[in-house]
């Protein structure tokens, strides 16, 4: 089993922004939303493959994330 989160700081405020986990035995990825929403995409990986492309998304995709997420804060 394995979280991989994505959090970023806003006006001094740490909020979860992208989540990878395995918490009811399949991996799947939530888009969270400020407003509370959560956006679940199931992965059709086993773990080991699942976990590889968490960190590689987030390492690659993080300041697209961020971005998306501020705008969201602002609306």
């Amino acid at each position: 089993m394995f979280t991989v989160q994505l959090e970023c700081c806003f006006e001094e405020t740490w909020y979860p922004v992208v989540r990878y986990d395995t918490p009811h035995g399949s991996a799947h990825r939530d888009v969270l939303h400020p407003s509370g929403k959560i956006d679940k995409t199931e992965m059709m990986l086993d773990y080991n493959d699942a976990l590889t492309y968490a960190i590689r998304d987030l390492a690659q995709n993080w300041e697209a994330y961020r971005r998306r997420y501020e705008l969201w804060l602002r609306k």
